[in-house]
C-alpha cells in the first residue's frame, strides 16, 4: 500500500513545483485525430514463466511508466513488475467467469501483496476439492496459467455480500444527520466484512447499537476497525487541454469545478457522453465547461442524467459540439511518482476491479495523477449527507476537485473517483454500474 508520509511529502513538494510546465508539456501539441496468513494448505500453480500468455502484456509495453512506477513501489525488477500486472489485469476476467462456474462455493478473487501480488482464489472449505479442478479451468480460459493460488475459506463471498447488505441498510439509517459516520465495505481477502469507526467525531446512540449488535450477531464475518478523517465529496480545479476531449480534465459550472472523466456512447443511438461524479451535477443541468490551453472558455455540454443516492454516484454530461470537439478514448495522465505525462493515454476496455489491484487515477485539482491499491468493495459510505452504497476503496490520492475523475490501470476503464476520508484513502464508484445505470458504454480504443 501507499507510504502515507510519503505521499504528505511529495503533496507538499508538487504545490511548490511549476504546475503550469507540466499542464503545458502536456497538452500544447496535441494530435487531433485502478493479508493475514492461511494455515491451510494452499495449492499453488508453479509453471515456468515462459508458460504464462496473457493479453494484458503487449499494452503494457507501450505504458512502461505504469510498469517502472510499480516496480519501484515494490523494490522488484521490471520484467517481475510486468508479470505480476499482467496476472492483475487477468484477475477481473477470473472473477466474473468463477462466480458463475463456482456460484455458492465461491470465496471472492483478490491480489496478495503478501505473495508476490499472486492471484488467489478462495472457495469454501467443503466444495474445496471438487472447486479445484473448476479454477484451473477457468485460469486456462483466460490465459492465466501461473500466479495464482486456489485458498480454503469458511464462507461463500455470496455470504458475505449479504451481511455487507445488511450493515449497508442499517448504516444508511444511523448515519443519517450524524456527525460522524461509519463505514462498510468487503474484505475478501479476510473473508469478513469490515465495518469502521470514525477515528474523529462521536457517535451517536444507535450507531453505537449497530456496532455492538454486529459484534455480536456475526463474530468473525466482521471485522471492526477504524478510519482516519471523514468522507468528503470531492468537487473543484486545474488542468485543461484543447480538443479532442478527454477524461482527466477539469470541468465546472456556476462556480462548481470537478474532473471530466472518461468519453462514452450511448447504448441505443450514436450520442456520446463525458462521465463526471453524481454529485457534481446534483440538481444542476446547466452547461459545462472547460478551457483549452490558451484560456478560452469552451462548453462541454448540459448534464444528461445524474444518480447520487444509495444506487451510486455517477453522471454524465452530453457532449455538444461532437463535430468541434472529436472525444477521443484517452485520458491526460499527468505526472507524478508514480506516472509519466501521457496526454493521449488510451483506454482499451473496461472492468471490475478485485481486492489489492493497483489502479491510478488523474485529478483535476490533485496536481498530478496517482496509484494506489484496492482496499475494500461493496463500501456503504455517507458523504454530503448522502449515503451511497456498491463504491470501492483503495490508497490513491485526491483531493477537493477531483470528484469525477478517471480510474484506470493498463488501459482498462475502472471507475470514477468520487469522494475521500483523508488524502489517500479515496473512494470511487466503478465503471461498470455506471454504464449500466446510465445505459451509456466507455468509448474504447481500437
Amino acid at each position: 500500500m501507499h507510504d502515507h508520509d510519503r505521499k504528505t511529502t511529495l503533496s507538499l513538494q508538487w504545490l511548490a513545483l511549476p504546475v503550469m510546465t507540466a499542464l503545458m508539456a502536456g497538452c500544447m501539441a496535441l494530435d487531433p485525430d485502478t493479508e493475514p496468513s492461511h494455515e491451510d494448505t494452499v495449492l499453488e500453480e508453479h509453471l515456468s514463466p515462459s508458460g504464462f500468455s496473457s493479453p494484458s502484456l503487449a499494452p503494457l509495453a507501450e505504458t512502461d511508466w505504469e510498469v517502472e512506477g510499480f516496480a519501484r513501489e515494490r523494490g522488484i525488477s521490471y520484467a517481475e513488475a510486468q508479470q505480476r500486472l499482467g496476472w492483475q489485469a487477468l484477475a477481473p476476467h477470473l472473477d466474473e467467469l468463477l462466480r458463475a462456474d463456482l456460484g455458492g462455493r465461491f470465496g471472492g478473487v483478490w491480489v496478495d501483496a503478501a505473495r508476490r501480488d499472486r492471484i488467489t482464489v478462495g472457495v469454501t472449505r467443503e466444495a474445496f476439492t471438487e472447486a479445484e479442478a473448476v479454477v484451473r479451468d477457468a485460469a486456462r480460459k483466460i490465459g492465466l496459467t501461473e500466479g495464482y493460488d486456489i485458498v480454503p475459506v469458511p464462507r461463500s463471498l455470496a455470504e458475505i455480500e449479504r451481511i455487507n447488505d445488511w450493515l449497508g441498510d442499517e448504516l444508511e439509517k444511523v448515519n443519517e444527520r450524524a456527525d460522524a459516520t461509519l463505514t462498510v465495505g468487503l474484505r475478501t481477502d479476510l473473508n469478513a466484512v469490515e465495518l469502521q469507526i470514525p477515528a474523529e467525531g462521536r457517535l451517536t446512540d444507535a450507531q453505537r447499537d449497530l456496532v455492538a449488535t454486529a459484534k455480536a450477531r456475526l463474530s468473525d464475518t466482521v471485522v471492526v476497525g477504524s478510519y482516519a478523517g471523514r468522507p468528503t465529496a470531492r468537487a473543484c480545479v486545474y488542468p485543461y487541454c484543447d480538443s479532442p476531449l478527454r477524461g482527466g480534465i477539469r470541468i465546472s459550472n456556476s462556480g462548481a469545478g470537478c474532473t471530466g472523466a472518461f468519453v462514452a456512447k450511448s447504448k441505443v443511438n450514436d450520442a456520446l457522453y463525458q462521465f463526471t461524479a453524481g454529485h457534481c451535477a446534483y440538481e444542476n443541468y446547466d452547461d459545462w465547461s472547460t478551457r483549452f490551453t490558451d484560456g478560452t472558455s469552451h462548453v462541454v455540454g448540459p448534464v444528461w442524467h445524474w444518480q447520487w443516492h444509495k444506487g451510486g454516484d455517477m453522471a454524465i454530461l452530453r457532449i455538444k459540439n461532437v463535430a468541434g470537439w472529436d472525444p477521443e478514448p484517452w485520458v491526460y495522465v499527468t505526472g507524478g511518482p508514480d506516472t509519466t505525462i501521457n496526454s493521449a493515454y488510451k483506454i482499451k476496455s473496461d472492468n471490475v476491479s478485485v481486492l489489492g489491484m493497483r489502479i491510478c487515477t488523474t485529478g483535476a485539482y490533485y496536481g498530478r495523477s496517482d496509484c494506489g491499491y484496492v482496499s475494500q468493495l461493496g463500501v456503504t459510505a455517507t458523504y454530503g449527507g448522502v449515503t451511497v452504497r456498491k463504491l470501492g476503496r483503495g490508497s490513491f490520492c485526491g483531493t477537493g476537485g477531483d470528484s469525477g475523475s478517471p480510474m484506470y490501470a493498463s488501459h482498462v476503464a475502472y471507475g470514477l473517483q468520487v469522494a475521500g476520508y483523508s488524502e489517500c484513502d479515496s473512494l470511487y464508484q466503478g465503471i461498470r454500474a455506471a454504464e449500466s445505470a446510465l445505459n451509456v458504454n466507455v468509448l474504447h480504443a481500437p
